[in-house]
């Protein structure tokens, strides 16, 4: 399970959009700072492929993924209401998702952040380097003394060094080039400007505004790699109430395709090199996260540790090629389904039964 921080200037809308992502209703106002403790939520990984499966299969139970969220007090320049203590748990995160507000709303004032979605994220990543800055600078320092009497470290504390002044001059560590050594002296500094973002551009409920244009404005000021998105976090938030069928028919009627969750979880699973891979059958049918490129005994571990201990072989097939086939029994019999060793690497949409011994 994915852990993801949400932030943002006040009154940008984050906390909203924790909400319509983990259908809880944490409370919102109009004046800045009303999150003044994290708000913590389970989003649930849509997938229609899985409940098609599990359709087919008539199982008993179906289990989606899901992502740990943590919806932080709001952030201001200079740090002024987002102390250290918040800054520490997003540091705990695998990846940040980021609010910006590009929405007009008297009843919602944005002296506090303004509605030009680029000029926050200058700010906010400004303010993630700054703050890794301050944690890398007085390492350095500690660093540089231990390498002094211990040979083996001096590699470390270079590499701090090298890091602490590139955040010193304002530049966040992913705009940098490290090797796997480097990375490794950083793992417990926790860089905030390492983590992978999503960026979210919160827009109107009839934002004129056109959702391409503003994802490649406010990509050309993030570092590389990281994703953009536009929603509605006050549409997707009332639409999360409704019952899937309703959801989808509003969805539907306002031209929103699949909804903000499944991009949103798509971009975290873009930006945390993450992919699904199912189980299915009549007792359960369930999707699992693993990262992309893994073996399939590594895939094998996430279903339970005696199957990667004891992994044979893996029989494999496309869950497109179960659905279309009429489900798992069907697919085999078609001849859809084959047989991978150690060595094959599970792609997205894979669905496993692993053959193993103890």
């Amino acid at each position: 399970m994915a852990r993801v921080g949400i932030l943002g200037l006040p009154n940008v809308g984050k906390t909203t959009l924790f909400n319509a992502l983990t259908g809880l209703s944490a409370p919102t106002a109009s004046h800045p700072f009303s999150t003044t403790e994290p708000n913590v939520g389970v989003a649930r990984v849509p997938d229609d492929r899985l409940d098609r499966a599990a359709a087919l299969e008539k199982s008993a139970k179906v289990v989606h993924a899901t992502l740990d969220l943590l919806d932080v007090p709001a952030m201001s320049p200079g740090g002024v209401g987002f102390g250290a203590q918040f800054l520490g748990r997003l540091r705990e995160m695998e990846a940040l998702a980021i609010v910006l507000r590009a929405f007009e709303s008297a009843a919602v004032p944005d002296g506090e952040s303004g509605t030009d979605s680029v000029v926050q994220a200058e700010t906010l990543l400004l303010e993630l380097t700054l703050a890794d800055a301050e944690v890398f600078g007085r390492r350095a320092y500690k660093a540089a003394r231990e390498a002094t009497g211990d040979v083996s470290k001096r590699l470390a504390a270079e590499a701090i060094a090298k890091a602490a002044a590139l955040l010193g001059e304002g530049i966040p560590l992913r705009a940098g080039s490290w090797s796997e050594a480097q990375l490794e002296a950083f793992r417990d500094l926790a860089p905030l400007t390492l983590k992978p973002a999503v960026w979210v551009v919160n827009v109107g409920e009839d934002a004129a505004a056109d959702p391409a244009q503003l994802e490649a404005l406010v990509g050309a000021v993030v570092p590389a790699g990281d994703v953009v998105v536009v929603v509605s976090a006050e549409l997707e938030e009332e639409a999360s109430r409704l019952d899937p069928a309703d959801r989808a028919e509003l969805y539907e009627g306002l031209g929103l395709g699949e909804g903000a969750l499944s991009r949103v979880v798509r971009a975290t699973y873009d930006a945390l090199g993450l992919i699904s891979f199912f189980t299915v059958g009549p007792k359960e049918s369930r999707a699992w996260t693993v990262r992309r490129g893994a073996s399939a005994p590594e895939a094998a571990g996430k279903i339970h540790t005696d199957l990667e201990r004891g992994f044979i072989r893996a029989e494999v097939a496309p869950i497109e090629e179960v659905l279309a086939a009429g489900g798992w029994d069907k697919a085999k019999a078609a001849g859809k389904v084959r047989l991978e060793g150690k060595e094959y690497r599970v792609v997205e949409g894979d669905v496993l039964v692993v053959r193993f011994s103890v």
